[in-house]
C-alpha cells in the first residue's frame, strides 16, 4: 500500500507486542518432559483477533484515546499510521517533521510525527505510543476508521488469516522449521516470501503472470489486486492492446488519480496454485520503480478467496483455495475517485483456482492455546 522514504520512530512496535503478549506466556515444561517434547512442532496461539469486514476491508476492533473503532489490517503498509482527519477527530498530539514522507498510489505525503496517549487492541492496552499520521483524506467513509495497523506489528507472529470467519490468529511456532503450518486441511499450496527488510517489513512474493516474473506483496490493505502498467506489459498487455477495457479512475495514500485498465492475462501462478484465463486490473501506481517497490498488490480478493497462514518464521505463506471468483475488478481498489465511464469493465472474475495436492499436515503442526 505504500513506499515509505524515510524511516519513522520504531517505538510502536516494541509497545504493540505487549498488547497481546502481555499476561500470555508460552506453557513451561520441567526436567525430562522438556527434553522429550524439545524437538516437537508446536503452534502456540498468543492471541485471536476478531475481523470485521467492511467491503474488502479488514478492520480490527481497537480504542483510541477512550473512542472506539477501527484500525485496518494492513500487510502492505511498513508502519502503522493514522490518518490525518482521524487524528484530529481525535485530538492527537502530532507535529511535523522535516524529511518524512511516503510514497504510494496516488503520489507523495507527508508523515507527521503522533502520540497515542492509550491503544485498546482486544483486551489489552498500551500507554504514551508513538504513532506516525499520514494522508490527507480518511481510508473510507466510515469516519471510525482511524488508520491502519502494518507490518511492524504483524511480521513479529506467524498469522492465521480466516476471513471466512472474521478473525485472525497470532502464533509463535517452535521447532517448526520443517513442519507444514497449513493445519486446517490436507490439501493447500504454499509458496516462499522473498527478500525481507526490517526496516521496511513487507510479505513479498514471486508471481508468474503469462510466465513473466512479477515482483508482488500480499496487500490486505488493498481492496483488489492490480498490476503495475509496467508488468502488465512484460505480461503482453497495455492500454492499447485489443480487449482491454479502461476501468475508471482510483486513489490511494496521495492525492492524485490512477487510471485504471482492466485485462485478461492466460495464466497467473503463486507458488503451486495457477489460474488460468484471468481477468486483473492494472494502472500507473507509482511514480518510480526499483527492487522495493512492487509490481502487483495481491488484495484481499484473493484472501477472501483463499484460508491463509503466514508463516514469518518460515518465510513461507500456506493456502487453500476455498471457492468463488479469486480476482474482483469491479469496486475501488482504495478509494473511487469518479464513477466508471460507460462501457468500463464491471463485474468480478476469475475462474477457479486449480491448487496442487499439498503434502498432509501431521497433528505435530496443529494449534496449542
Amino acid at each position: 500500500m505504500s513506499l515509505p522514504r524515510h524511516r519513522p520512530a520504531r517505538r510502536f512496535a516494541a509497545a504493540a507486542l505487549c498488547l497481546t503478549l502481555a499476561c500470555i506466556a508460552p506453557g513451561r515444561h520441567g526436567g525430562a518432559q522438556a527434553g522429550q517434547e524439545k524437538e516437537k512442532c508446536q503452534l502456540l496461539r498468543v492471541g485471536t483477533l476478531k475481523l470485521t469486514m467492511d467491503a474488502n476491508m479488514p478492520l480490527l476492533d481497537v480504542g483510541v484515546n477512550g473512542h472506539d473503532g477501527y484500525l485496518m489490517m494492513d500487510t502492505g503498509a511498513a508502519y502503522g499510521m493514522v490518518t490525518k482527519p482521524a487524528a484530529e477527530r481525535l485530538q492527537l498530539r502530532y507535529h511535523w517533521v522535516p524529511g518524512i514522507y511516503m510514497e504510494g498510489v496516488g503520489g507523495r505525503v507527508s508523515v507527521q510525527e503522533g502520540r497515542i496517549d492509550d491503544l485498546r487492541l482486544g483486551d489489552s492496552t498500551a500507554h504514551r505510543i508513538d504513532y506516525p499520521v499520514f494522508t490527507n483524506h480518511d481510508l473510507s467513509d466510515n469516519p471510525d476508521i482511524f488508520g491502519v495497523m502494518g507490518e511492524n506489528f504483524l511480521s513479529r507472529f506467524d498469522l492465521d488469516i480466516d476471513i471466512a470467519h472474521n478473525k485472525v490468529s497470532l502464533f509463535e511456532p517452535k521447532n517448526c522449521d520443517d513442519i507444514a503450518l497449513a493445519y486446517w486441511g490436507d490439501t493447500f499450496s504454499e509458496a516462499e516470501m522473498n527478500h525481507f527488510s526490517k526496516d521496511s517489513p513487507k510479505i513479498w512474493l514471486k508471481v508468474l503472470l503469462n510466465g513473466e516474473e512479477i515482483r508482488a506483496i500480499l496487500d490486505t490493505g488493498a481492496s483488489t489486486s492490480v498490476l503495475t502498467e509496467r508488468a502488465a506489459a512484460r505480461a503482453g498487455l497495455t492500454p492499447e492492446t485489443p480487449g482491454v477495457k479502461r476501468s475508471g479512475k482510483s486513489a490511494g495514500i496521495g492525492d492524485d488519480q490512477v487510471e485504471d485498465y482492466v485485462g485478461v492475462f492466460d495464466s497467473f501462478r503463486l507458488g503451486d496454485e495457477e489460474i488460468k484465463h484471468v481477468r486483473l486490473r492494472f494502472g500507473d501506481l507509482f511514480s518510480r520503480g526499483g527492487r522495493d517497490v512492487p509490481e502487483m498488490l495481491l488484495g484481499l480478493d484473493f484472501l477472501r478467496a483463499h484460508r491463509m497462514f503466514v508463516s514469518h518464521s518460515q518465510r513461507k505463506i500456506y493456502f487453500s483455495y476455498l471457492g468463488g471468483p479469486v480476482f474482483q475488478v469491479m469496486g475501488p481498489r482504495l478509494r473511487r475517485a469518479e464513477p466508471l465511464p460507460e462501457g468500463a469493465a464491471e463485474g468480478t472474475d476469475g475462474p477457479a483456482a486449480n491448487p496442487a495436492d499439498g503434502t498432509p499436515v501431521g497433528p505435530e503442526a496443529r494449534p496449542h492455546g
